[in-house]
């Protein structure tokens, strides 16, 4: 099995492919090497690319609009989450299902080695080999759902903390 090919299995996107299903996969990555502070996504712009953290560390961010002064509202970064290379990470994966904004800016906190796939690339697999695409999407769907449990958590404390602050 070529380097690229293993190095896959090694994160949870594709954990469950075959050596055959992971060679094809590595035919159509590429990589990027990105400098500390380079913005590797950026929230409310198009994307198609789903990226693989190999080396490197970055910072999770989403804009929050806040109001200042009665008719003064400001945007400011909310920081979501930190990843290192050391979790396997993946981020991006929604520019591979639909056309639509990004949700939140990456940014590269040091130097990072990524691997990088895009919509086409993926289709173009997922049609050469739909038990490839399938396995892929279980994945990724399993990623959104527990991002998704986390973020009803976060809304209930939010609200619960709310509620509590206006019943004083």
């Amino acid at each position: 099995m070529k380097e690229k090919a293993r190095i896959l299995k090694e994160f949870e996107i594709f954990e469950d492919l075959s050596d055959e299903q992971l060679e094809a996969v590595s035919e159509v990555l590429w990589e990027e090497v990105v400098p500390e502070g380079t913005t590797i996504i950026r929230e409310s712009e198009k994307g198609d690319t789903l990226y693989l953290l190999l080396e490197g560390s970055v910072e999770i961010s989403r804009s929050i609009t806040l109001r200042l002064s009665r008719y003064d509202y400001g945007r400011r970064e909310k920081l979501l989450s930190r990843m290192t290379a050391k979790e396997r990470v993946f981020f991006g994966e929604t520019g591979l299902l639909e056309d639509s904004d990004r949700m939140a800016t990456v940014v590269a906190t040091t130097r990072c080695r990524l691997l990088a796939l895009d919509r086409a690339g993926f289709e173009m697999l997922s049609e050469r080999d739909p038990v490839l695409g399938y396995k892929v999407m279980r994945r990724i769907c399993k990623t959104l759902v527990e991002r998704l449990r986390g973020a009803n958590e976060d809304i209930l404390k939010l609200v619960t903390a709310l509620s509590i602050a206006l019943n004083r």
